[in-house]
């Protein structure tokens, strides 16, 4: 109130006091005295006051109305235009602007302190500044840039990316040299300053950036202070101040030391003067009430105080203290003198005070000593809760468990980390802190380097999320021809096909596709029009029966596919399944058997399905009996091991696909990919990458090679994402080995029901363990192998997007199909559990004396003649190789056959 009376006193010399000193020093003003106040203050350039113009009062008063609104205070200026003062922002302190004042509830340094309270906070602060100081980056072309010039222009994207590209090559240059080093003064490379940056955000959700400038005018550093010694200062309204008034003011042991103005003025627009008193304050959590943020610390505060309490309590159970463990109570009947309880009590405290042995002795003790205990803090201490607080704090940070390496005990997602974790951590947490960031970054770099506004900072590496969403919308339009292929290339920026099939509307059959336009013309109403077939499958077996497809491509079916049908649904369709199966049984029997002693008996195949097959030796169903019947022809040849082996392909082909997604970040590869091919074009050929792949030859180097050379120099080689199929080959040989136990003991019915896919431990329990570790140590050179392929796939697609002209989005769409391509999972499951399956048949016939083995394929109508040639050779002795070159199944990738013994009873 004395500052108020001395302002008064300076404004108006002229203003009488109206002051009571016999009652209270407070002063009392008239509208006369504020009236003059208001336009002395005008005339000295301070605050402005004046009458306000009040809007009407036109509603109608009634009975328990909400009555008529007080006419404003004339507190602050009015606009000139109304008459009227604009609201103000915030209702804040009274002489908030001075230092000593705010509206802050929590100081500075306890977020500072609760940062490195307890070690749970700082490892989650570390763990969210890893996740974004380890990410690649890159200035690049915004998409806006790219579609304004498209508007101007019938040339396709590619060629205006380029153009761009090569236009802003300099200035793309100059802000990444700058961005390596933004602080060089203090030496600081760009992860260690963003590092400092986002620790900012998260303690204090203050970050302030000076704007450090050359003489010349020049910028020459981006240097992070510390956001509690800036002051935010607030205009009449509560909001920031214009230029050329001060915004912000750095406090240093409570005295204003330096002030400075905001970057931009108050509609956005970039100060040309006071280039070197500006200051980027900015906020994550930004609220109306207050101009500081509320930080994830300041959030966790009460969640950490608790864990804090929590700790402090634990370590006080290993402190010595004034209550002791047990008393050893007396009845009188020692007769000890109390110097005597004394010097007993000492020995026995210094025998129980030695080493840990000493702590579990017991002592005899004198006739008349009872022994009473306490309780321990074991029901106090429970791990559950602990967990709880650690599941709070973590929270606070947008952090799992998982990452700070606690486990659940028990329930859905008990084993750790998964994919779905992941997930909600990248779309709660690392997404929006790196598109804030991102935004942040461009905007300065706009401001004050002097970067074009076709430019954008971009992180790299990020995963857009609603892409898949997008697409899937997108595929099932194309799918029943509401779009057209080139509308939805249109959709994703790329150039549009220039064959005339690609602007027509088509529709997706289980048949092929069917084009709307002319569909009408190429068959009558109601047939399906599809793709042309083929020619008829030749006969090899030359038993009148169509042979399936086959060949070392062809999957010999898929996962559970031997009970689908292919054919009309109903019984139908089952009968037809069961006609197909039982022909395909025919044909083995017929190879095994030319000269058959006995007729072949078919149960479910009439002659009309088979009017080509020779009614000789064989005897067919009668043609009433059309019922969906199991052949039991190979009953004495069943294998216990078809059955799981498909459970455990369902149950790997999701799990190899989910390692292969984390094995390489595709939307960072793509970025990185284009940015560094496309930053800057260039009239001679690089001699690095135009080399002849030898030196003695004259090839060279393809695009595909130097995207696969790329690729390797960055360390992407897929082998610790495909180190997987030890585990398939691990489960292959647990199958194998007890149903080979089974077929030799007779059992051809193994109860599985103890048995259950991805259990560790089982193949630890082998009785072979010497051959297991053969076929994993072999299982190297199938990684590396099928790692090279994969890598193959990937530098393909990287080489085709160049030529393309594909944006980011797409070749990041294409290369996380390459990685996570569920027909190849599936693949390479099946392949990887049958080799398995295969070594342990072999391993565990040699331990029982079998000399011989036949090749024995799956009851399935899709098996390969490779297969049928070595299922026809009849028994081999063990080890030896069977016509297609192989000693033991898998004859090709998905081969699902295996090795059955001949022991002289089947």
């Amino acid at each position: 109130m004395a500052r108020w009376r001395d302002f008064f006193r300076r404004s108006n010399p002229d203003v009488t006091k109206a002051v009571s000193p016999a009652t209270t020093p407070a002063a009392t003003f008239t509208a006369a005295q504020v009236a003059s106040v208001a336009n002395a203050a005008a005339r000295g350039g301070q605050q402005v006051t004046g009458m306000a113009v009040p809007l009407p009062r036109t509603d109608p008063q009634v009975a328990f109305g909400p009555g008529v609104p007080l006419f404003p205070a004339a507190i602050d200026p009015p606009r000139p235009d109304t008459g009227r003062p604009e609201p103000r922002f915030n209702e804040y302190p009274v002489t908030s602007n001075l230092p000593g004042v705010s509206d802050r509830l929590v100081p500075w340094k306890v977020l500072r302190d609760a940062a490195d309270a307890g070690g749970l906070p700082r490892r989650c602060i570390e763990i969210r500044k890893a996740e974004v100081t380890t990410l690649d980056w890159a200035v690049t072309i915004t998409k806006q840039a790219v579609e304004a010039e498209q508007h101007h222009t019938d040339k396709p994207r590619s060629e205006v990316e380029g153009a761009l590209r090569e236009r802003l090559s300099g200035d793309i240059a100059r802000c990444t040299r700058f961005w390596e080093q933004p602080d060089p003064g203090q030496g600081e490379s760009f992860a260690e300053w963003l590092g400092k940056l986002l620790e900012e955000q998260l303690v204090l959700d203050a970050v302030a950036i000076y704007p450090r400038l050359t003489y010349g005018g020049d910028l020459y550093a981006l240097e992070i202070l510390d956001g509690s010694t800036i002051k935010v200062l607030r205009d009449h309204r509560g909001g920031r101040p214009a230029p050329p008034d001060p915004a912000f003011q750095q406090l240093l042991w409570g005295f204003p030391r330096g002030e400075f103005i905001a970057d931009t003025d108050a509609d956005g627009t970039v100060l040309a003067g006071y280039a070197s008193d500006r200051l980027v304050y900015k906020r994550r959590n930004v609220r109306a009430h207050t101009p500081y943020g509320y930080s994830a610390v300041e959030q966790a505060l009460e969640d950490v105080d608790v864990w804090l309490r929590r700790r402090k309590w634990i370590r006080d159970e290993y402190t010595e203290g004034t209550l002791p463990t047990g008393w050893i109570t007396s009845n009188g009947q020692s007769q000890w003198t109390p110097q005597q309880v004394r010097e007993y009590e000492t020995d026995l405290n210094d025998t129980y005070s030695g080493g840990t042995a000493a702590r579990h002795r017991l002592r005899v003790l004198p006739p008349g000593m009872d022994l009473e205990t306490q309780g321990d803090v074991a029901e106090r201490y429970k791990p559950e809760y602990d967990l709880f607080l650690v599941k709070q704090i973590a929270a606070h940070f947008d952090v799992t468990i998982a990452e700070l390496g606690f486990t659940e005990t028990g329930g859905l997602g008990s084993t750790g980390w998964h994919e779905g974790q992941a997930d909600v951590q990248q779309r709660k947490a690392t997404l929006p802190t790196l598109r804030w960031l991102q935004q942040l970054l461009t905007d300065v770099s706009r401001k004050h380097l002097g970067m074009p506004a076709e430019l954008e900072f971009r992180f790299l590496g990020l995963e857009e999320e609603d892409a898949a969403a997008a697409d899937a919308v997108a595929g099932a339009r194309l799918k029943d021809g509401r779009i057209t292929r080139n509308e939805d290339r249109d959709r994703m920026g790329m150039p549009r096909f220039d064959f005339p099939e690609a602007d027509m509307p088509m529709v997706q059959t289980g048949r092929g596709l069917v084009f709307l336009n002319g569909a009408a013309k190429l068959a009558p109403p109601g047939e399906v029009v599809g793709p042309v077939l083929g020619p008829p499958q030749a006969d090899a077996d030359a038993d009148g029966v169509l042979d399936a497809p086959h060949g070392p491509d062809t999957d010999v079916r898929k996962p559970g596919a031997s009970g689908e049908s292919n054919g009309p649904a109903g019984d139908d369709g089952d009968r037809e399944e069961a006609v197909k199966a039982e022909l395909a049984a025919y044909r083995r029997w017929a190879r095994k058997n030319p000269h058959p002693a006995r007729n072949f008996a078919f149960t479910t195949v009439t002659k009309a399905d088979a009017p080509h097959i020779p009614h000789t030796a064989v005897t067919f169903a009668e043609a009433g009996d059309t019922g969906p019947k199991v052949p039991d022809l190979h009953s004495a040849r069943q294998w216990p091991g078809w059955g799981p082996d498909q459970t455990a392909v369902t149950y790997w082909t999701p799990v190899i696909r989910s390692a292969m997604r984390a094995a390489a970040d595709t939307r960072r590869i793509a970025e990185m990919w284009l940015a560094e091919r496309l930053v800057t074009k260039t009239d001679e050929p690089d001699p690095d990458t135009a080399t002849s792949l030898n030196s003695d030859a004259d090839t060279a180097i393809t695009p595909q090679h130097d995207a696969a050379g790329w690729l390797t120099a960055r360390g992407i080689t897929l082998i610790e994402a495909l180190v997987i199929i030890r585990d398939l080959r691990s489960e292959g040989y647990v199958i194998g080995e007890r149903s080979a136990q089974a077929v030799l003991t007779a059992h051809a019915t193994l109860d599985w029901s103890n048995w259950k896919p991805g259990d560790p431990t089982a193949a630890r329990l082998t009785r072979t363990p010497e051959a297991l570790r053969a076929l994993l140590d072999e299982a190297g050179i199938t990684i590396r192998s099928v790692a090279a392929t994969r890598l193959g796939k990937l530098a393909e697609a990287l080489s085709d997007a160049l030529a393309k002209g594909s944006s980011a989005d797409s070749l990041a769409r294409e290369l996380r199909g390459i990685l996570d391509d569920p027909a190849w999972a599936e693949r390479v499951a099946v392949t990887e559990i049958a080799r398995g399956v295969s070594a342990a048949t072999v391993a565990t016939y040699q331990a029982n004396g079998i000399a011989e083995a036949s090749w024995l394929t799956a009851v399935d109508q899709r098996v390969c003649e490779k297969c049928l040639d070595n299922e026809g050779t009849g028994p081999l002795p063990v080890g030896s190789a069977f016509p297609s070159g192989v000693r033991y199944p898998p004859a090709h990738p998905s081969c699902r056959c295996t090795l059955y013994p001949e022991t002289g009873t089947t």
